[in-house]
Formats: structure tokens, sequence, C-alpha cells
């Protein structure tokens, strides 16, 4: 038995999953699913595992999973206007995971998403199933906005985050800072949630629902 099964890469990066990707994964485009299965492997494997599979049977319904979601007819019934797109992959997953008969058929997709590293990640996940994959879906899209927010602010300013603080800042300033570096990571993550809801104004709500994932305030 081998301890990891890799997809994607150690150092794959996740992409936001947009309506315009859904729309040209729709139309056939390969390169289009390949980003939305590369946004939502890890927590698929994460609703997978806290279902009861052990980690080889995971491994494989994760890759069966995608396998099925690489044919066109996945995709059919998703539409912006019956809601968002990762609630129509958890129901998918679901009725997956209740269909042996589409398991048997699924093809088994060889690559290099790390399930070594997932199955680390999984021991302090939330137990349910559904709390697993949102709770992930959330971590994942905030890395993806701090990784903006690393691209313009200097190392200093970031350690405010953590609660750090450079001795020659004012408690004033410090507070000015943060208030700014606050609001400025909201605008990142905003920025990364826009593409996949239909309606700008849906945006807050998608970051409060992030942000109650992950158990913090808004």
């Amino acid at each position: 038995m081998t301890d990891e099964t890799e997809i994607g890469g150690p150092d794959a990066r996740f992409q936001p999953t947009a309506w315009t990707v859904v729309r040209q994964a729709q139309a056939g485009s390969s390169e289009a699913m390949e980003r939305l299965v590369s946004t939502y492997w890890k927590p698929a494997y994460f609703f997978i595992r806290r279902k009861g599979n052990d980690v080889e049977a995971a491994k494989d319904l994760t890759q069966s999973f995608f396998a099925t979601a690489l044919e066109k007819d996945f995709l059919d019934g998703v539409s912006s206007e019956k809601g968002r797109f990762r609630s129509y992959l958890l129901a998918a997953l679901s009725h997956f995971l209740s269909n042996e008969v589409a398991r048997a058929r699924a093809k088994k997709r060889g690559g290099d998403f790390n399930f070594v590293q997932a199955e680390a990640e999984l021991a302090a996940a939330e137990a349910s199933p559904e709390k697993a994959f949102l709770a992930k879906w959330a971590v994942e899209t905030l890395s993806r906005a701090m990784a903006r927010l690393r691209e313009e602010t200097s190392t200093e300013d970031l350690a405010l985050l953590t609660g750090s603080s450079r001795a020659d800042l004012s408690p004033t300033d410090r507070k000015h800072r943060l208030y700014r570096l606050r609001n400025r990571l909201r605008e990142c993550l905003r920025a990364e949630l826009l593409p996949s809801v239909e309606r700008a104004e849906d945006v807050d709500s998608e970051v409060r629902e992030l942000f109650s994932a992950l158990g913090r305030e808004f």
C-alpha cells in the first residue's frame, strides 16, 4: 500500500472558481475543467474522509469523482441561477458516494494531488463532512487572499495580523495600520470571491459565510 497519491503537484496553487470558468468547462474546455478540479479536490477529499472512508478508499473515491467531473455532462445541470457552484458540487459528491454503480464506472485518474498533506490537515478538520468541506474551502480562499496581500504589504505590517508589533510603532499608529490591513484583506477576499457570484452585491454574503466557516466574525 502506498502512502501517497499526488494530483496537482505538492506546490499546486488553487485558483478561484468563476462562473465564467464553469461555462467554459460546459463548452468543453479541458483547461477550465482542470481549474475546477484543482480548486475543489481537497475539500472533496475532506468530505469523503469525513463520511467514514479510510485513506486509500478516499483517495480512490476522490480520483474517481473528479474523473466523472471531467465528463462533459457532469456540468449540464449547473447554472448560476440555481445557486452556488460549490453547493452543486456538494450535492453531486453526496450522490456519488451513495451510487456504487457510478463509482464502479468512474475512471481512476492518476495525478499529483498531495493526499499525504491533506490527510495530515484532516486531523484538525471539522468532524462533519459538510463543515469540513466548507472550512477547507474557506481556508484555501483565505490563503489565496493572503497571497495577494503579501505582494503589496511589508513583512513588518503583515506581522500585525498575528499580534506582533514593531517597537517603534505607537499604539495609535499600530491601531490605524491594523485597521487598514484588515480592510485590505477583506478587499482581497472579495476579489477572490467575486468571480464565484453572479451579482457583485452577493460577494459580502460569501465573505460572511467564509468567516463563519472559519469560526470568525466578519
